[in-house]
């Protein structure tokens, strides 16, 4: 049977995912704002959530209606099956939004009645109700009201798919790895030349890229998703999608190479890499962006260096103009991509992008930018 998914992501990662979504076999992709629609069957379903890189998450529309107020809202959440979908004896939690909608300008309140209307049903067609979990609910079910439109989901994933379970400590600041790995994609980094991140805090870029050169479904190592507890569960599908992408691992050769000024930084990221079954080809080591050496291209240099949230302003500027004269003194070859919530930091590094991108690092607004390092890359001009 074939559905209808939304798979959510970042701002600006709408393209790599859509690619994503195609290359696994979904049909009649299309891009939204911080999500790809598409159709696909149950197979797929069980796929993309093992193996997207760019998706936070993964919902199964049920229902699209007009509603205009809380008995409307009620009476719609009321009408749809959800003995269909889980039981009393499961457990459930709802995330709602609302968005310019002024009869529901609290989302909690949202989220409240659609509660009500779930439990009422079960009661009146069972006799009993399905309890609420908010940390840890069987099943999840996302509202969304837009103005007088309102589309209820349940939600195939459960807990946000970039939590790939290797990352359990790290430095104060770190990279989102759904973010981590759209940088990657975004990069066109071919896995047969170095890639390095001198900046490499506790490894997410890393690790993400090896996982990608290894062809590793980013969530093998999860053990739940929320499609798990829904009642259309296909444990024999699901073991053979989960043991296609466990053999799917092919041979990587190549040089992975990542370096911190903090030592202790660079022990947490080799427990990452570690933990994500990838060390073998990740090189660490403790030092500074000017001291570290590289192979000659040509190659790819990811990196997130440190924003003004965690430096003084005053010392960006020196930073980021140290950046740029390594770049030119010895990434010649390379294709370098930065990121960073400095507006417009290249002219600081003192060179001209030939790509730029807004890309959400948490709530930070910041710009993706990539310099082509050729002999004699002119500088950005003052």
């Amino acid at each position: 049977m074939i559905n209808e998914y939304i798979a959510k992501t970042f701002l600006g990662l709408e393209g790599v995912l859509e690619q994503e979504l195609q290359q696994l076999g979904a049909k009649r992709t299309k891009k939204l704002s911080r999500a790809v629609a598409f159709d696909g069957d149950l197979e797929l379903l069980y796929k993309a959530n093992l193996n997207l890189r760019t998706a936070l998450r993964i919902l199964h529309p049920l229902e699209t209606d007009v509603v205009r107020n809380q008995k409307q809202l009620y009476a719609f959440a009321h009408g749809i099956n959800w003995l269909r979908w889980f039981t009393p004896q499961q457990t459930f939690a709802i995330t709602a939004k609302a968005i310019k909608a002024p009869e529901f300008n609290n989302s909690t309140f949202v989220a409240l009645k659609v509660k009500d209307a779930i439990v009422d049903q079960f009661r009146r067609l069972t006799g009993a109700r399905p309890s609420i979990d908010k940390n840890n609910p069987d099943v999840l079910i996302d509202v969304h009201l837009f103005k007088d439109k309102c589309t209820i989901s349940i939600d195939s994933s459960g807990e946000s798919l970039h939590r790939r379970g290797y990352r359990n400590s790290g430095h104060r600041a770190p990279l989102n790895e759904v973010l981590a790995a759209g940088m990657v994609l975004l990069s066109g980094w071919d896995i047969n030349t170095p890639l390095i991140d001198p900046f490499c805090g506790s490894g997410t870029i890393l690790t993400e890229a090896a996982t990608y050169a290894y062809n590793i479904a980013p969530n093998i190592k999860r053990e739940k998703f929320g499609f798990c507890a829904w009642k259309n569960f296909d444990a024999k599908l699901w073991e053979r999608v989960w043991l296609e992408a466990k053999v799917g691992k092919r041979d990587f050769e190549g040089k992975i190479i990542g370096s911190d000024i903090s030592p202790k930084i660079i022990k947490y990221a080799r427990e990452h890499v570690v933990a994500a079954g990838v060390d073998d080809c990740i090189r660490l080591s403790a030092k500074s962006f000017t001291e570290r050496t590289v192979p000659k291209g040509p190659g790819t240099l990811i990196a997130n260096p440190p924003y003004g949230e965690r430096l003084n302003f005053s010392d960006i500027e020196e930073l980021y103009q140290e950046i740029g004269d390594k770049l030119k003194s010895d990434y010649t070859g390379y294709n370098a991509w930065l990121i960073s919530s400095v507006k417009n930091f290249n002219r600081f590094i003192g060179l001209r992008p030939s790509k730029k991108m807004v890309l959400f690092n948490g709530g930070l607004e910041c710009q993706l930018m990539k310099f082509e390092m050729y002999q004699g890359s002119k500088r950005a001009d003052k």
